[in-house]
């Protein structure tokens, strides 16, 4: 295969949609033997005859912006390139979200803040406006002119950005038609017993992993408990918050506090069962966590670390967060956080690390992470490259891995304070990165 040659490619609406443009000395230089060129966008292929037009100068390619009486070419910047007589013009960028996304909503546009790195066709759409008989997807694009977004109908994309729980029948279909170029599927957070059993097989991991075993009723809880000071009771496969309780060992008996703030003592192991019974959510299974214990002035200190796949097609560090509890409470989640910190401001100010040390722990626990992503994209169709890692630094700032989301709070963080907004231009425009490198460009 060529090198390939990259060119300029004008589009005009006004063109034969059956021919493209070029002039003798770029003829010349691409060394086409045939009399036609494909034109590739996103999926789409289609043959056009090549026409010689002396008034285009070299390196300068024009054709009609019509693909077909369905599908033409959105006005808008894009790279291009010619591998021996394909031209492929993009990129051509797929991002899936769930039915109920806006993509109107001012929050949308922070996505698109490095457009001019990325350029070509980005388009959102749900599952349920893909047209599987023609291979064309309904959506709306993003146009950078008017910073706005544009309702369309368009061809296959080049890759696909998934943030939305995709049917595996959805996923085979793109994977037969458009090969591995969809990522962040399957897009859930991973059930958090699962998570440690498949982790925990890992020597070097399992030691950056809170105990962690399945409820089966109060005695198996109180059997943690004479190993361990403090655990969570936690639903495992639920985020947010929702569902936890904390279980500490008393002097007589027990004490249980819940997500909500609530704090009962409780004498027996019989009353914990009762207790646990009605409060617990029904048809959802149960994990026990071992708590790692540490607070700062009574608060509760949690990290979250984003990886995010780039240009390179490699994971790199995009951020750290550290959540601080209101005073008292068991987790903290949106409603019971006091604010949002900059990691490395906390490794600083709590911990009491030099600009050194901050260095070198903020490298350890990415490299961490990054070992833990090369196992679970050892399955086939674990294909990741946005994810957010949630973790614990106890007092000797020892790394604690609690879980891996690719389903975290993105757009809806734009809605809450601005320390959580802070992290959100270096976290909502990397996966287009990655997105555009899968394509082709």
């Amino acid at each position: 295969m060529k090198e390939p040659y990259f060119c300029s490619v004008h589009l005009d609406k006004e063109l034969d949609p059956l021919y493209i443009h070029v002039n003798e000395e770029t003829l010349k230089r691409l060394n086409i033997e045939s009399t036609s060129i494909i034109l590739n966008f996103g999926h789409f292929k289609k043959e056009l005859m090549i026409e010689i037009d002396h008034n285009l100068k070299f390196n300068q390619v024009k054709l009609s912006s019509c693909l077909n009486e369905n599908l033409s070419i959105p006005d808008l910047p894009y790279d291009s390139y010619f591998n021996e007589n394909q031209l492929f013009l993009g990129p051509v960028i797929g991002f899936l979200e769930t039915p109920w996304f806006n993509p109107k909503q001012e929050t949308s546009k922070l996505r698109f803040s490095n457009y001019d790195k990325i350029k070509g066709l980005i388009y959102i759409f749900n599952s349920k406006t893909i047209h599987q008989s023609t291979k064309t997807i309904s959506g709306y694009y993003y146009d950078p002119t008017a910073n706005t977004f544009i309702k369309s109908t368009f061809p296959y994309p080049g890759a696909i950005y998934n943030r939305s729980p995709m049917k595996p029948d959805i996923y085979r279909h793109f994977k037969k038609h458009i090969g591995e170029k969809i990522f962040n599927y399957p897009y859930r957070n991973d059930n958090k017993y699962s998570f440690w059993l498949n982790m925990s097989r890992i020597p070097f991991i399992r030691e950056h992993l809170p105990f962690t075993r399945r409820y089966k009723g109060a005695a198996s809880l109180v059997q943690m408990l004479t190993k361990y000071e403090s655990v969570f009771l936690k639903p495992a496969s639920l985020s947010r918050g929702r569902g936890i309780f904390h279980i500490k060992k008393a002097d007589k008996g027990y004490l249980l506090s819940s997500s909500t703030g609530e704090k009962v003592l409780i004498e027996s192991i019989e009353s914990l069962e009762e207790r646990l019974h009605s409060s617990i959510m029904k048809n959802s299974r149960y994990i026990i966590q071992q708590e790692i214990p540490f607070n700062h002035s009574g608060k509760k200190i949690d990290f979250r670390l984003y990886l995010q796949k780039e240009e390179t097609k490699n994971w790199k560090y995009s951020g750290m967060e550290t959540k601080v509890a209101k005073a008292g409470s068991v987790i903290s989640n949106s409603s019971n956080r006091e604010k949002v910190m900059p990691g490395e401001a906390a490794l600083k100010e709590i911990y009491l690390l030099s600009e050194d040390q901050v260095k070198q722990k903020t490298v350890e626990i990415t490299q961490l992470c990054m070992k833990i992503l090369s196992v679970m994209e050892n399955d086939e169709e674990t294909h990741l490259g946005d994810v957010a890692f949630d973790f614990i630094l106890d007092e000797k700032c020892k790394v604690w891995v609690l879980e891996m989301q690719p389903n975290y709070a993105a757009e809806r963080k734009a809605k809450r304070t601005m320390d959580e907004r802070r992290v959100l231009p270096y976290i909502l425009p990397t996966p287009f990165e990655y997105a555009r490198a899968l394509a082709g460009f």
